[in-house]
């Protein structure tokens, strides 16, 4: 059983360097290689990272070609049964990608595994485990009522906050900071799309497994800590567009061609409506802020 790790960097070296420390030391029971895509960082040299992990391959872009970009030329650089999506401002804790990878090898209809996200202070990042944001879901979401009803199986169903966190069971999509799969999907669903320049590639991913009929797990016995955009926070305006772009993109792509006008006015309308608010905060506050996937 061998499980390639993609890493894709951007402006997080300092990250990176713990993420990949924790990885190659905290991985023992399964073969492991590691590929680090770096989008062109401005934040300091990468000499003294591969110096440092000379087991680790690097691909070095010129430009920043996005996150879903990056991510498949790490795939496409290793042959494994196995591959891990992970953020390099994720730390692995204890075996989690051997209890992952041993789950996914036992349980053959299952496609995309994600583990328990944490954030640093042992709180769940709830986008770890989501529902596919139909337009339905989306509206509780940005309207305040899955917050004010987080466990409401109709009004929290984005982030599921009925279901036990502590409790493995099947969602709809898992988070691109921790996102597994068995190398079966690239010949069945294919590479992330591209057209995500980042935010909601992973999403898309998922999307496209489920309607493929491959099951899609959250793992808790598994737990990675998330110090989240530690990147995209450096350039909040990029990816707060970024962000809602990426909106725009999936429910054209996803739930366009089956509604209509009405529908179509609202859901555009209320995205850009969102964008052009958050915009504004920014403005205001100096916030640093992007929009939450969750």
């Amino acid at each position: 059983m061998k499980l390639a790790v993609v890493t894709v960097n951007y402006n997080s070296t300092d990250y990176l360097m713990r993420c990949l420390d924790s990885v190659l030391a905290r991985t023992r029971e399964i073969d492991v290689a590691v590929v680090v895509v770096d989008n062109a960082s401005d934040d300091q040299s990468f000499d003294h990272v591969r110096s440092a992990f000379p087991n680790v391959s690097f691909i070095l872009n010129r430009e920043n070609l996005g996150f879903a970009t990056g991510c498949n030329q790490g795939i496409r650089a290793l042959e494994a049964d196995f591959y891990l999506l992970l953020n390099p401002d994720c730390v692995i804790q204890d075996a989690a990608l051997d209890r992952s990878a041993q789950f996914l090898g036992s349980h053959p209809d299952v496609g995309v595994l994600g583990c328990r996200v944490n954030n640093p202070d042992g709180t769940l990042q709830r986008a770890c485990r989501r529902r596919i944001p139909r337009p339905s879901v989306a509206f509780y979401r940005f309207t305040g009522l899955s917050t004010l009803f987080p466990h409401s199986p109709r009004f929290g169903a984005y982030n599921l906050g009925h279901e036990d966190a502590n409790g493995i069971h099947e969602v709809e999509a898992v988070s691109g900071s921790f996102l597994m799969f068995r190398r079966e999907l690239i010949e069945t669903v294919g590479y992330l799309d591209e057209t995500f320049f980042m935010y909601g590639e992973d999403l898309d991913f998922c999307y496209r497994s489920g309607q493929a009929g491959w099951k899609i797990y959250y793992y808790p016995e598994a737990e990675v800590t998330h110090f989240k955009r530690a990147s995209s926070s450096r350039r909040p305006r990029e990816s707060n567009f970024h962000f809602y772009n990426a909106m725009r993109l999936f429910y054209r792509k996803h739930f366009y061609a089956g509604a209509g006008p009405i529908e179509h006015a609202l859901v555009l309308g209320g995205i850009q409506t969102l964008y052009l608010v958050s915009r504004l905060r920014l403005l205001l506050s100096g916030s640093r802020a992007v929009g939450s996937s969750g």
